[in-house]
C-alpha cells in the first residue's frame, strides 16, 4: 500500500468535522434491508463539533497533514483534492446527514451514506482511482460503482451512495447483485418501516444504534434468553443505543425493545416484582475509596418465584434442596451492597457484602446442615458467636453473619472486625452516590483509586510507553458508573475535567500522544 494512503484517508477523515449545517432528507435509509439484525448511524457533524475539530490547533494538524499531502501526491491530483480540503461540500457526500453501519445475515458489513452531488463525488473517486485506492468508476444496474482492493464495492445513484464488503473478485458480481436490491427498495421494504428503528434514531447521541438480541455475544444472549417466558421470543428482542459525549463525561444509554407487546407486558412485570429501587441504606459501611461497589435492590422471594419457571433450574436440584433454597431467597430483601476494598497498602483488594435480610433463620439452618452441603476436604463452616461463622479452607476464610437484620460478609479478618461501623468518608459521601439512589441496579469503578494503587503504578512504570500512556490517560478519569432500572440501563465514564467536552478531552489527549 502506498504511504500517501494513510495520509490520504486521515485528511478525509479528519473534513468530517468540518460540514456545518444539517440535512432532513431521509430516503437514502431506504437502502437498509428490513432483515439488518444491526444498524450504527454516526452523527458526523455532532462528533466534529464537540471533538473541537474546528479549533485552531486542530485546523493546524489538517494543513501539517495538507502539505504532507502535496509532497506525496502529483500536482494535477493534488488540485483535485485540494478543492475538496477548501470545500468539503465539494466531495459529494452528505456528512451532514448521519452515516450507517449495518450489516445482515447475508452481509457481514455495508454502509449508506446521502449523496449531494453526483459529480462531485465521481472527481472524488477520481483521486482515489490514480492514488489506486480505488477501480475507474463504471456503470451498473442502475448506478455507478468503483471497486476497492477487491474488497468492497461502493456503488451510487444522484441520492444514495451503498458500499457492501465482499471477499475477491469471484464474489464481485453477488456484491452488485446486493447493491442493486439495496438501490431500488423502497420505505415499505426497508428498516426505515420499523418502529424500533425509527425510535432508536431518535435519540440524540453522536452514536445511534440497534441490535438485534442474537447479534450480542453468545454468552450475553443466553443471560437475555433465560429471562424471556419462552425460547423462541427472544429472536424479538432488539437493543436500542445511544452513544453522547458530553462535557466531563461519556454516556451511553441502552434499553431493550420489541414490538411484542406481550413479551414487553412480561419483561416489565418481571423486573417490577424481583428488584426494588436501591434506598443507598448500606453505602455507609463501605469506604469512599471502594475500588469497585455493586448495589441493588431485591425482592428474594419473587425472584425465586421467577427461579422455579425455569426448566434448568428444576432439573439441577432435589426438592429437599428446592425448600432450602427457597429459605435463603426469601430472607433477602430491599439492597444488597457488595464492594472491592483496598484494605491496606500491601494486601490484595478484599471483598466486603453487606444485604438487608428479614430474619437469622437462614444462617442457622445453613450451620445445622453443613454436612449435607457436601463441603471439600480440609474446607468447614464454624460457629464464632451467636449469628457469627465462619468458613474455613486451605485458601481463604470468609467470615458471615447476620447482625441487626444486615446480613454481611468478607474475607478480610479487619473488615470482619469492624463489622456495623460506618467508614469515614464513606461511599454515601461520594458523587454517584446520590446518582444511583433509586435505580434498580448500580455498579461502579473506582477508577481514581485503582490508578492510585502501588502495584499499578509500579506496573506503568516497567510496562514501557504503552503502559505510562494508559495510566496517564487513567489519570483524567474518576469512575465508571453503570446504572440500570426497569426500562434502561445508562453507562457513563466520568472524567476530572467537568468542563471541556469528553470527546475533545480524548482529541487531545491523542494529540499530545502523537506529538502534534
Amino acid at each position: 500500500m502506498k504511504k500517501g494512503l494513510f495520509l490520504h484517508l486521515s485528511v478525509l477523515a479528519i473534513l468530517i468535522a468540518f460540514i456545518s449545517s444539517c440535512s432532513k432528507t431521509t430516503e437514502y435509509t431506504n437502502a437498509i434491508p428490513a432483515d439488518a439484525t444491526s444498524v450504527v448511524a454516526l452523527n458526523l457533524k455532532s462528533l466534529g463539533e464537540k471533538a473541537g475539530i474546528g479549533d485552531k490547533e486542530n485546523k493546524e494538524a489538517l494543513q501539517k497533514l495538507t502539505d504532507v499531502l502535496k509532497n506525496e501526491m502529483n500536482a494535477a491530483t493534488f488540485q483535485q483534492l485540494e478543492t475538496v480540503l477548501k470545500d468539503p461540500n465539494k466531495a459529494g457526500i452528505d456528512l451532514k446527514s448521519p452515516v450507517y453501519l449495518f450489516n445482515t445475515p447475508n452481509m457481514k458489513a455495508a454502509l449508506v451514506a446521502k449523496v449531494s452531488n453526483e459529480d462531485d463525488l465521481e472527481n472524488l473517486l477520481q483521486v482515489t482511482e490514480k492514488e489506486q485506492i480505488s477501480s475507474a468508476v463504471a456503470e451498473g444496474d442502475g448506478y455507478r460503482y468503483a471497486t476497492l482492493s477487491n474488497q468492497a464495492i461502493l456503488a451510487f445513484t444522484p441520492s444514495a451512495l451503498v458500499m457492501v464488503s465482499y471477499s475477491g473478485e469471484a464474489q464481485l458480481e453477488n456484491a452488485k447483485g446486493q447493491v442493486s436490491n439495496l438501490l431500488k427498495q423502497t420505505a415499505e421494504q426497508s428498516i426505515a418501516n420499523s418502529e424500533g428503528f425509527k425510535k432508536a434514531m431518535k435519540k440524540n447521541g453522536e452514536i445511534n444504534v440497534f441490535i438485534a438480541l442474537n447479534e450480542l455475544s453468545n454468552s450475553y444472549a443466553q443471560m437475555m434468553k433465560q429471562r424471556l417466558p419462552n425460547s423462541e421470543n427472544w429472536e424479538e428482542m432488539f437493543l436500542l443505543g445511544s452513544l453522547s459525549f458530553e462535557k466531563g463525561e461519556i454516556n451511553f444509554e441502552a434499553e431493550w425493545y420489541t414490538n411484542n407487546d406481550e413479551l414487553r407486558k412480561k419483561l416489565e412485570q418481571q423486573a417490577k416484582a424481583t428488584t426494588r429501587p436501591i434506598q443507598n441504606n448500606l453505602l455507609k459501611y463501605f469506604p469512599q475509596s471502594s475500588l469497585a461497589l455493586f448495589s441493588m435492590g431485591i425482592n428474594g422471594e419473587e425472584v425465586f418465584k421467577y427461579l422455579q419457571e425455569n426448566e434448568d433450574f428444576q432439573k439441577s436440584i432435589s426438592m429437599k434442596q428446592f425448600n432450602d433454597l427457597k429459605v435463603f431467597f426469601d430472607a433477602f430483601q430491599n439492597d444488597i451492597t457488595i464492594g472491592l476494598i483496598n484494605v491496606t497498602m500491601q494486601n490484595a483488594p478484599a471483598f466486603l457484602a453487606y444485604a438487608e435480610a428479614k430474619n437469622s433463620d437462614v444462617l442457622k439452618a445453613l450451620y445445622e446442615k453443613k454436612n449435607e452441603l457436601g463441603l471439600q476436604r480440609g474446607t468447614d463452616i464454624i460457629r464464632l458467636n451467636e449469628n457469627e461463622y465462619v468458613y474455613k479452607s486451605r485458601k481463604l476464610n470468609v467470615f458471615f453473619g447476620i447482625k441487626d437484620k444486615t446480613f454481611y460478609a468478607t474475607n478480610d479478618e479487619l473488615l470482619y472486625k469492624s463489622i456495623g461501623k460506618a467508614s469515614d468518608p464513606s461511599a454515601a459521601k461520594a458523587e454517584y452516590a446520590s446518582e444511583i439512589k433509586g435505580k434498580n441496579m448500580a455498579f461502579i469503578i473506582n477508577i481514581e483509586s485503582i490508578c492510585s494503587l502501588p502495584v499499578v503504578k509500579m506496573l506503568a512504570q516497567f510496562g514501557g510507553q504503552q503502559a505510562a500512556s494508559a495510566l496517564s490517560l487513567c489519570d483524567n478519569l474518576t469512575y465508571l458508573e453503570v446504572t440500570g432500572d426497569i426500562q434502561k440501563a445508562n453507562f457513563s465514564l466520568k472524567m476530572k475535567n467537568k468542563e471541556v467536552n469528553s470527546l475533545k478531552q480524548i482529541v487531545n489527549f491523542a494529540r499530545q500522544f502523537a506529538g502534534m
